[in-house]
């Protein structure tokens, strides 16, 4: 049961990277300390999340671990201080920025004077993603009892020969959203304040959706860890590598932003494990076939289990018009970016109905035009 949780818990740090309650198909009663640990080479700010995740019957929330002194520990000798930023997340400063070729450790000590430390773990370069391409497959995607076409994504990159390189490549999608509410037993209303979908008698059973007032995006994330090691290509092209099946949402087109991360030899071990028990194993529920112990421990006590991984990444950004010609040469019909069609509001005679709603910034959508956005 405990290895369960785990690996539950494991999935969604790296793949998720939330910090919600969410729900979990298991009954027990555990508390496991669980850090979001990976720093790149990029000019964001590094930040890492140390929180304790409890599981209550069905479900799981995350408390943030407050009040911790935490440090990285670089080559061996330098210690740069993280600054508490609050829910549990600390940050490095802002004109840190990890470089290739150094190695880095993660300590961090409890409000209650509970000591850890992460395994070291070395920055490897990463090469230029060289070339994106796509193909259209008809029924490309299986999904549920059908399938749907999709447009597969693939790149070429070029291996160094001077070292051992592990890649893994994942990627953001936005999608034109023309749809920003949908209501269910009920209507959308400007007012009273707050705006929203408010439930109403006689309208029990129906759904309607309804138009955004101006642009809108939608926004998809991989959910599959895709990784490789060079062993056998090492200093050759990496050329045709699969990186994303795309379901044609829109014929309009989409812009995908690809990410090529380099990790090290532990860090690639471990991301390899965890795909192979999360998306080769069935149901999360599964028993997996090994436990997911990652590279942080308490140095009083070994034999507590801490969720989740230290790495530092190098990293390679590329973004790629979809552009669906092929679909639409083909004349098919977009699947759309709901479970149903279209489902309009019938005018009245009341003016203003229905009304147009707001496209809300969110963790998966935004009003702002992306950029490498072809109109």
């Amino acid at each position: 049961m405990y290895k369960k949780i785990l690996l539950i818990l494991t999935i969604f740090i790296w793949i998720c990277s939330c910090v919600e309650p969410y729900d979990l198909n298991v009954k027990s009663n555990l508390r496991l300390l669980t850090v979001e640990a990976t720093l790149t080479d990029s000019s964001e700010e590094q930040v890492v999340s140390i929180t304790e995740s409890v599981s209550l019957s069905r479900n799981v929330a995350s408390i943030p671990i407050l009040k911790a002194t935490v440090e990285l520990e670089v080559n061996g000798t330098t210690k740069i201080p993280f600054t508490e930023q609050g829910l549990g997340k600390y940050a490095l400063p802002k004109s840190f920025q990890a470089k290739a070729g150094n190695t880095y450790k993660l300590l961090f000590t409890k409000a209650d004077g509970t000591k850890y430390e992460s395994g070291i773990d070395k920055m490897f370069s990463v090469p230029e993603i060289i070339k994106v391409h796509d193909k259209f497959v008809f029924n490309g995607i299986e999904k549920n009892f059908g399938y749907e076409h999709a447009n597969y994504i693939y790149l070429d990159t070029k291996d160094p020969a001077d070292e051992k390189n592990s890649y893994v490549w994942s990627w953001k999608l936005w999608e034109r959203q023309n749809i920003c509410f949908t209501c269910e037993g009920g209507r959308y209303f400007d007012t009273p304040r707050p705006a929203g979908c408010k439930i109403e008698r006689g309208y029990e059973g129906v759904t309607y959706d309804y138009y955004c007032d101006g642009n809108c995006w939608e926004m998809f994330f991989s959910k599959e860890l895709n990784v490789f090691t060079d062993i056998y290509t090492n200093g050759n092209l990496i050329a045709n590598r699969l990186i994303a099946k795309i379901p044609f949402y829109n014929s309009s087109g989409a812009l995908i932003e690809i990410k090529q991360q380099s990790v090290s030899p532990s860090a690639y071990q471990y991301l390899k494990l965890l795909a192979e028990q999360v998306q080769n194993n069935g149901s999360l529920v599964d028993t997996p076939p090994a436990a997911l112990i990652g590279n942080i421990h308490n140095i009083n006590n070994p034999k507590e289990i801490v969720a989740g991984f230290f790495m530092v990444t190098s990293e390679r950004y590329v973004k790629y018009w979809i552009d669906r010609k092929d679909p639409i040469a083909q004349k098919l019909t977009p699947t759309g970016l709901r479970e149903h069609s279209i489902r309009e509001e019938p005018m009245g005679d009341i003016p203003g109905r229905p009304p147009l709603t707001p496209c809300i910034l969110s963790p998966t959508r935004t009003p702002f035009k992306p950029k490498g956005w072809i109109d």
